[in-house]
């Protein structure tokens, strides 16, 4: 699975785990060696997983709870991040050009306009995770275009940053949440989704035949 840590850091840390104890709703996970600092941890902070299942990915909130050695952590499940509908659950990889930007208002002085070109890495019906060699220099009301495949015209939509990860220098993953997007675009996406899905899988099939 991977693990986003709550930091007492700017950015959240993003690192591999296995989960070796599960007494629900408690959960102990071991990391790779020097996977994070203990001062940089913030103990009783809300973190983010993702875990593999059955070809899809779960996302799970569990709060950060102790240290239980140099390389363990322990954590206590909270809801899934699972949403109500299909829409918001579904979630594919997926490399598509996507491009995010801010047009300040006249009022907004300590802020500019600014675009950056990325790539995406996955995208559901509520949000996207793209790759930029960039930081976004604002967080709120950022517009996205983003290239679906089979698509006359780009999805266009807003979105707030709600992570930001810097791999390493000048790249940097970006998770946005869509925060205004019409049910015509929303369409758009699960069907590029599913698309995508069923390529996966017929490519799986040709390479095992």
């Amino acid at each position: 699975m991977v693990v986003d840590i709550a930091s007492n850091k700017e950015e959240a840390i993003r690192c591999k785990a296995l989960l070796i104890k599960k007494e629900s709703p408690l959960l102990e996970l071991v990391f790779l060696p020097n996977s994070w600092e203990v001062d940089d941890l913030k103990i009783g902070a809300n973190c983010n997983m993702a875990i593999e299942h059955k070809g899809h990915t779960v996302n799970l909130i569990a709060r950060l709870d102790s240290i239980a050695g140099t390389r363990r952590l322990h954590f206590t499940a909270k809801e899934p991040v699972s949403p109500e509908s299909l829409r918001d659950y579904f979630r594919i990889s997926t490399n598509l050009p996507i491009e995010a930007s801010y047009i300040a208002g006249p009022q907004e002085i300590n802020t500019q306009t600014w675009k950056m070109s990325g790539t995406t890495i996955d995208l559901s019906g509520s949000g996207v995770l793209a790759m930029f060699n960039e930081k976004p220099p604002s967080n709120n009301r950022i517009q996205l275009v983003i290239t679906a495949p089979n698509e006359g015209t780009p999805i266009v939509c807003l979105g707030n940053v709600i992570r930001v990860f810097r791999i390493r220098q000048k790249r940097y993953q970006v998770a946005f949440h869509f925060d205004s997007l019409n049910s015509e675009n929303q369409d758009k996406i699960i069907a590029c989704c599913f698309e995508l899905q069923r390529r996966n899988l017929r490519m799986r099939v040709q390479v095992r035949n």
